[in-house]
């Protein structure tokens, strides 16, 4: 039993002037895993600060066509082999090997990456209700425990943490069908008035347009790449149920830090179903949430409040000081 839950995200670990932006992952793995760097770029294509500012939404960004396309274009069918029948695969097979890399090196680096950052300041505290409350942490650190004595039986780390033995979650929210949809092409069809005479032509237009064999194959292995990088939301939502279904009398629901992105919204939304009567309060940096923040709280129902955590900070700061 609960009075109090706190849903605790990044913008947390970075109020503790913790270096854990995408940003600082961006440039992490650019001085100590360029070539991984070189094979996202290669992949995705430009990659910019703002790519990096949605890190995990924007796994999700590739343009499976570009890419299986091109690496059709790379690994033709050998038509003369003695084994043709089995090389229509080969550029399917080298999108399959290429995004596995890729996408182990990545985790491989933001594990390490992890591991390596500094730690919380305390002068950054903000007053938390410690004591009858529960923590749901989507971060990989351990700022709650550490820094502000949280019993560990206390926080679950929804997506893993530094002293687990699990990998850390990560990942984008499109489905396989909404990965297909983004990557369907629009081919124009035959006009009912078209004189048959000029239908040869018409095709002969717009066969570019069309793929090969190998090239679906291979688009469609960059779709079922990417869709496999997807974050099991469901997955854990009814993993951990027994956990939440412990939290039953929660009347102040705490988002400190975290963005209401597409990603983790189903995340908010099933919190949101079990506790619609407690009050939410979420926190906001120099309000670049409140409209997704206020957008979620009128569409479910809930009554909140948008703060930030520096004024928190100065509340206790002042109550430190009254008590002298």
């Amino acid at each position: 039993m609960a009075a109090h839950l706190y849903i605790i995200g990044n913008g947390f670990d970075l109020h503790h002037k913790v270096n854990c932006s995408y940003e600082n992952f961006r440039n992490w793995m650019s001085e100590t895993n360029p070539y991984v760097m070189d094979s996202i770029e290669e992949t995705y294509g430009d990659c910019n600060e703002v790519w990096w500012s949605d890190f995990e939404n924007q796994l999700a960004s590739l343009d499976a066509i570009r890419f299986g396309a091109q690496i059709a274009y790379e690994n033709p069918p050998d038509l003369i082999s003695d084994h043709c029948d089995s090389i229509w695969n080969d550029a399917e097979i080298e999108v399959e090997q290429q995004l596995e890399s890729l996408y182990f090196n990545l985790r491989d680096c933001f594990h390490d990456w992890i591991e390596q950052l500094n730690k919380p300041q305390g002068e950054k505290k903000v007053k938390i209700e410690i004591k009858d409350s529960i923590f749901i942490n989507f971060n990989y650190t351990k700022t709650l425990e550490d820094l502000y004595g949280v019993n560990p039986d206390r926080v679950l780390h929804i997506h893993g943490c530094i002293d687990c033995d699990e990998d850390f979650i990560l990942g984008h929210g499109k489905s396989y069908e909404e990965l297909e949809q983004i990557n369907k092409e629009d081919f124009p069809e035959l006009p009912d008035d078209l004189p048959s005479e000029d239908i040869a032509e018409f095709y002969e237009e717009n066969y570019e347009k069309g793929h090969e064999i190998h090239e679906q194959f291979a688009i469609r292995a960059a779709i079922n790449g990417v869709a496999s990088q997807k974050k099991p939301v469901a997955e854990l939502i009814s993993r951990y149920s027994p956990f939440f279904d412990l939290i039953k009398a929660v009347k102040h629901v705490h988002v400190y830090g975290l963005s209401i992105s597409d990603v983790d919204k189903p995340y908010l939304e099933y919190f949101a179903s079990k506790f619609k009567d407690a009050y939410w309060e979420f926190s906001d940096y120099e309000d670049q949430n409140r409209t997704s923040i206020e957008k979620f709280c009128n569409s479910n129902g809930i009554n909140y409040s948008i703060i930030n955590l520096a004024d928190l900070q100065f509340v206790q700061q002042l109550s430190i000081d009254f008590s002298e």
